[in-house]
């Protein structure tokens, strides 16, 4: 294997999850690389398209972190029969016109309190009168169970109709499927991207706030194709970290999601954690006293993410020095070396850091978000690239999906800040204000 190639594998190794790295990147062979250009052999189309469809961004990122440089990446097909052969055992394990939906997202395994009540009962009443709340907006901060809500929904009108045809998709696979076919210059293509999306019956898009600034024509489609299924009254729903209100899209679309119904899930209560805690103490075989149960609900004040990041601790623990069973001391001295190193991260989010450059600019977070080459916009866009990337250590790639630029634009970015930095004293003021309300725990 080429030694190149070898060390990309490894970083795609790192952002991919196993069963898709093993069937999809596996299979490419390295062929050659020349000026800013990488060519890949994918064994079939179906293959081809899949990696050009979800994955060609993070095999660029890869090349350029190994590599040092940005370049394009070239797929070519292996017409051999053994590929062929190949291609048809993919196919068969999986199956490219299902519904992406979880099984295990359910409506039964969503643990309910006064934080997401609201949310779940719009999500049920969705399944009472299908189409008649439309569209269902969810949205809340980052690991409350929005999306479990999306498949959950999904999952039901599966078993109540299975005739019927349900999508689930988030706004990056969305937009980099959109782009993929626009890019074939081909109107069939294009037509058959509108023809799939406009037959399902039921639409779940999640992540809504990443169809932002600059994504004119995906906005616009996605506008096209929002109209079409509201009309013949298919079911829409859809989940953001945001209100509606405050989306970096275009009015009019936003317009479209206040007709419907919006519920919101606010940050886990300490009744959710308990449950929660409660939950993955039986699935991972961790008795918890009632003490020790009130006690890490109390200390762990996080998401789910964050509850079973302690529990995982406890399994390794457990496995680690086979025991069978942890005492209530020894819960408590593992969990608080955890908490003790939550305790030194940061705990604001992208989007305060965006909206606090914002206001010591005094510039309007959507034109900030959005492409104006103004000056004044282009440095405080290019000073929360910085902060993102230096206080969050944000990779570039996912920096580049906020301000929908790719990743050599965000070094650009960085780039242009750090110099700025080196001879404005007044611009490391700012910025200096700026950290200093970015607090730690």
């Amino acid at each position: 294997m080429n030694p190149t190639w070898a060390d990309i594998l490894s970083e795609l190794s790192k952002s991919i999850a196993p069963t898709y790295f093993d069937s999809f990147i596996s299979p490419l062979q390295w062929i050659k690389q020349e000026a800013n250009q990488i060519t890949i052999l994918a064994p079939t189309e179906i293959i081809k398209r899949h990696v050009e469809t979800r994955y060609i961004g993070f095999i660029k990122d890869a090349a350029f972190h190994v590599l040092g440089d940005s370049f394009e990446v070239i797929l070519l097909i292996d017409k051999k029969e053994s590929s062929m052969q190949f291609g048809e055992k993919i196919e068969d394990k999986f199956n490219f016109d299902e519904s992406s939906l979880n099984p295990n997202y359910t409506f039964e395994s969503y643990i309910v309190s006064d934080s997401n009540r609201l949310a779940f009962t719009a999500a049920k009443s969705v399944l009472e009168k299908e189409g008649f709340y439309n569209p269902l907006y969810l949205f809340g901060p980052v690991g409350v169970g929005k999306t479990h809500l999306l498949h959950a929904i999904g999952n039901s009108i599966l078993k109540k109709d299975p005739w019927k045809t349900v999508r689930y998709v988030d706004s990056i696979s969305f937009l980099n499927e959109f782009i993929f076919t626009v890019r074939q210059n081909n109107r069939t293509a294009l037509d058959s991207f509108k023809i799939k999306y406009q037959s399902y019956n039921v639409l779940l898009f999640d992540d809504v706030q990443f169809l932002n600034g600059s994504a004119e024509k995906t906005q616009e489609e996605f506008f096209g194709l929002f109209n079409y299924l509201y009309e013949r009254k298919r079911q829409i729903v859809i989940a953001s970290d945001r209100p509606s209100s405050e989306l970096p899209i275009h009015d009019r679309l936003k317009s479209r999601f206040v007709h419907g119904l919006q519920a919101d899930i606010k940050a886990h209560d300490k009744h959710l954690r308990s449950e929660l805690l409660r939950t993955f103490s039986i699935q991972y075989n961790i008795p918890f006293s009632r003490e020790i149960l009130d006690w890490l609900a109390d200390m762990c004040q996080g998401d789910a993410r964050s509850l079973i990041g302690v529990i995982n601790d406890l399994v390794l623990y457990k496995k680690a020095y086979q025991m069978f069973i942890l005492s209530d001391e020894k819960i408590k001295e593992i969990a608080s070396a955890r908490f003790s190193l939550l305790k030194r991260k940061i705990v604001f989010t992208a989007d305060q850091i965006i909206d606090c450059v914002c206001a010591h600019t005094n510039k309007p977070k959507n034109d900030v978000l959005g492409r104006s080459r103004k000056s004044d916009f282009i440095q405080s866009r290019h000073l929360c690239m910085y902060l993102l990337f230096d206080l969050l250590k944000m990779p570039k790639s996912q920096i580049g999906r906020i301000f929908n630029v790719n990743h050599t634009t965000v070094i650009h970015g960085i780039k242009k800040t750090e110099a700025l930095l080196e001879t404005d004293v007044e611009f490391q003021n700012l910025v200096n204000k700026i950290r200093s309300e970015m607090q730690f725990q």
